[in-house]
């Protein structure tokens, strides 16, 4: 939060939360971490980004809760730690050391999977997320378009076919180990325990891996990223730029022949993935799915991205072409009575992939029919259950 969880707070005088020297950011350390292991398994600080000059905040990073049976966890901290405030989710208000009135902002988060058997690894893994400011971020994103996912559950190879239609059906789980994670991405495992002096050191460390491969996506969450991120905006701004490994699209045309480069190193990306981590029967677990239930869901993406968003109706077309709508000889058409939900059926049955086009051209012609079929039954359906 960057010191401002306490920004809001309606108090009869306002909440001060100067910056932290270095001085006096160990100093607190020092002293909230050994309060915090009497109620915490496992207590770490996620490694601050290099040449970090001051402080607005602490974040410290828990897990396993030596009494889980204690009703109020968070009041026990709140006690231990001496706060004057706290804010949910568990930002606390201590005592400035060395300013009269004045607080530090300790935050205090519980790792995923606290408690379960998966709660150590998912620690480590958490901090190796949360640790070096943006570097996971970047590390992301130059990786992103072949399929390298991290998320806080660990690191994810995303299988091309199903995440055009579905991203969390198209992962699958590598590992959550840190080290194993550095070693597939190429990295300088050494170094990275070691520490980065500088940004650049730490950027020409994120850009030697073995599968470094950036280029600029002008899409919400990136310009979202760089507004917000100082680090991340640096690193597309500044050092990319004089790098010499950015790839930049301009146009379409240029988008299109990077696409193609892209995707032959994707799967080399995946494959290397498969063999690595062993793999190769979750993939065919996703790809079964892929060829069955999978291709029905990938038209009705289709099918939905045919119906204007700002149409309020658009959820109730789609539950009537769902409902209303049959086939003979490949060609849909309206029924007389409602599909019962036993019988309702699998378009791409029906369907060949030639047809999709006319099929989408049939919808966008009789979505009103069926959206007031739908909307009739649905009417109906109440009326019913009221009376009822």
């Amino acid at each position: 939060m960057g010191g401002q969880a306490f920004t809001n707070l309606k108090t009869d005088t306002k909440i001060e939360v100067p910056r932290l020297s270095s001085e006096i950011y160990r100093q607190v350390v020092a002293d909230i971490t050994p309060k915090l292991e009497l109620v915490f398994n496992r207590v770490t600080i996620p490694r601050e980004g290099p040449n970090k000059p001051d402080f607005g905040d602490i974040d410290f990073l828990v897990e396993g809760i030596r009494n889980p049976e204690k009703a109020d966890i968070w009041g026990t901290v709140k006690a231990l730690l001496g706060a004057v405030y706290y804010v949910p989710s568990h930002h606390f208000a201590v005592p400035y050391p060395s300013i009269p009135d004045a607080y530090v902002q300790i935050d205090v988060e519980l790792s995923p999977g606290s408690g379960t058997k998966d709660g150590p690894e998912l620690f480590e893994w958490t901090r190796f997320m949360k640790s070096d400011s943006d570097l996971l971020q970047i590390i992301g994103v130059i990786h992103r378009s072949l399929g390298l996912t991290c998320n806080d559950k660990g690191l994810h190879v995303r299988v091309e076919e199903v995440q055009a239609y579905n991203r969390k059906k198209s992962m699958i789980f590598l590992t959550r180990d840190p080290d194993k994670a550095m070693e597939f991405y190429g990295y300088d495992k050494a170094k990275y325990h070691e520490g980065f002096r500088n940004e650049a050191e730490l950027f020409d460390w994120a850009t030697n891996g073995r599968w470094f491969y950036w280029k600029v996506y002008e899409d919400r969450e990136d310009r979202s990223r760089m507004e917000k991120r100082a680090m991340f905006r640096s690193f597309v701004h500044d050092y990319i730029p004089q790098c010499g490994k950015g790839i930049i699209t301009h146009n379409e045309e240029e988008s299109e022949l990077d696409t193609k480069a892209t995707s032959s190193r994707r799967k080399e990306v995946l494959e290397e993935a498969l063999r690595t981590f062993d793999k190769h029967r979750a993939y065919q677990a996703v790809m079964t799915e892929h060829n069955t239930q999978g291709i029905e869901e990938g038209l009705w993406l289709r099918i939905n991205n045919s119906i204007p968003l700002e149409d309020p109706s658009r959820g109730t077309t789609l539950k009537g072409l769902k409902r209303w709508v049959a086939f003979e000889n490949g060609q849909p058409y309206i029924t007389k009575e409602p599909i019962s939900g036993s019988k309702k059926l699998r378009w791409t049955e029906h369907i060949s992939e030639d047809a999709v086009s006319d099929v989408l051209l049939w919808v966008v012609e009789n979505r009103e029919k069926v959206w007031k079929l739908e909307e009739d039954r649905t009417v109906q359906v109440k009326r019913t259950a009221m009376k009822a």
